[in-house]
């Protein structure tokens, strides 16, 4: 919604669905008369062109949001109203057809106090005690988390983390996700399948499975893995873990197929439901198995946990919180923790031969490790990552048992640090988060670097 300028364009008489018929017309922009508060402009923008460049390259060649030219604002049923509900008082500073739309829907469904700067606002929604045109907002400081500023430039929420703060695209989406999703009727949906892209490690996997499922419960439908859906062959994932597949009543009439959860991922209710995950989703033999192993590995002793990520993070030169620290980095505080609190043993996780050999060095027999294939970043030629190197490295005909092998040894470890007095990790990776979730809290201390945040 802009003002009204003087230049060719085909002309609408404004109504309650005026964002509607402009959509069915098909042009891009309308001179729109007969508004009781003055005449204006509308202006088709697509939602994938508002996003700044770095944004736009979260999801390679396809839109980060979707386009939104059909919704259903009437469906309660249909909505996820959960952020508009858990605010007192929203700001809108632009008037837009996504913040008279959640406007419309915050002053039905909750009780919040709706600002808006533009009086044209009244040629949407009616005049109401609870509606406020002002030139000034009030301050976000003098009520914290009370608050919901829909602010002009973009702002997802999601990625800074804070969803009192947002633009009103990415509201919106949170706000309309579900129908999103299908076509079909949402009343109709059983089950949710979902899949994998074939560059996602076994953690993230099961984190992204997790999520999934966690999501989509809440609606009732049953979540469940597409075959052939990652790098991993179906039959490994369920020899070793607690996945579930097709069930016989799943079709195409009441399921909705989830090729990428990224742009689920960028909602506030995705934001609540948890990546984690936890010995359920290990099958029952293979959790015994880890089980019996752990007792006869680390029992009757005081043992330290290390996890030590190099090669492919090395390569790829990772930043922020997945830069690694180095083994030079950590030193000192494993020394300083063996000294204060008398670690017999450090069992160590590294998927790089040189971080082996110099901890090897440093520690000696302390060190405790799993017999696996390792690598050096002088390894990576001509590939960044370790599913390439894999892949370069072993023929077709042993692909599928090399990766089992690399899988089964990665939660051998991983089980291990859980089971350790201690916890002490490079940096973020999947193998801090599960190692912690597998733990239930019972280190005596874990501490996870941030060589790419922290500030010297």
């Amino acid at each position: 919604v802009i003002e009204k300028k003087d230049i060719p364009a085909e002309v609408l008489t404004h109504s309650e669905d005026i964002f509607k018929a402009a959509l069915e017309g098909g042009a891009g922009y309308y001179h729109v008369t007969g508004a009781p508060y003055g005449d204006y402009d509308i202006e088709y923008i697509k939602n994938n062109d508002i996003l700044p460049e770095n944004y736009r390259k979260i999801k390679k060649d396809v839109d980060v949001y979707p386009s939104y030219l059909t919704y259903d604002s009437q469906s309660e049923s249909d909505l996820e109203l959960s952020l508009l509900k858990e605010h007192r008082t929203i700001l809108f500073e632009k008037l837009n057809e996504y913040t008279v739309v959640l406007a419309r829907l915050a002053l039905l469904h909750t009780e919040a106090v709706v600002y808006f700067h533009d009086c044209m606002i009244l040629n949407f929604i009616n005049k109401s005690d609870r509606l406020i045109i002002s030139e000034q907002f009030p301050s976000e400081a003098s009520d914290e988390g009370g608050i919901l500023h829909v602010v002009d430039e973009f702002v997802s929420g999601a990625l800074e983390a804070d969803f009192h703060r947002i633009s009103a695209m990415p509201l919106f989406h949170s706000v309309f996700f579900w129908q999103s999703l299908t076509d079909k009727n949402l009343k109709d949906i059983r089950y949710a399948e979902v899949a994998v892209t074939k560059s996602v490690g076994i953690g993230g996997v099961l984190s992204y499975y997790a999520n999934a499922k966690q999501l989509f419960e809440q609606r009732g439908w049953g979540v469940y893995l597409k075959k052939n859906a990652s790098r991993y062959s179906d039959e490994m994932l369920e020899k070793y873990f607690a996945l579930k597949y097709k069930p016989e009543d799943a079709n195409e009439d009441n399921t909705v197929f989830i090729q990428d959860l990224t742009t689920i991922s960028l909602t506030y209710l995705s934001s609540k439901t948890s990546t984690e995950i936890d010995e359920s989703v290990l099958s029952d033999d293979f959790r015994n198995n880890l089980d019996e192993y752990a007792r006869s590995i680390l029992g009757g002793h005081n043992v330290l946990g290390v996890l030590i990520r190099g090669t492919d993070y090395i390569v790829a030169n990772m930043s922020g919180s997945r830069k690694m620290a180095t083994v030079d980095d950590m030193l000192p505080m494993i020394r300083e923790w063996i000294d204060e609190d008398g670690y017999d043993k450090i069992f160590l996780a590294t998927e790089d031969q040189d971080i082996l050999e110099r901890m090897r060095n440093e520690f000696g027999s302390m060190i405790i490790a799993i017999s696996q294939i390792r690598h050096r970043v002088s390894d990576f030629v001509n590939v960044r990552l370790i599913s390439d190197l894999e892949k370069q490295e072993t023929s077709e005909e042993e692909y599928d048992a090399v990766i089992e092998d690399n899988t089964v040894n990665y939660f051998y470890a991983l089980y291990l640090l859980s089971r350790c007095q201690s916890l002490m990790v490079s940096g973020q990776c999947h193998g801090w988060t599960v190692a912690r979730s597998f733990n239930h809290g019972k280190y005596k201390r874990a501490y996870k670097f941030q060589v790419g945040i922290d500030k010297k």
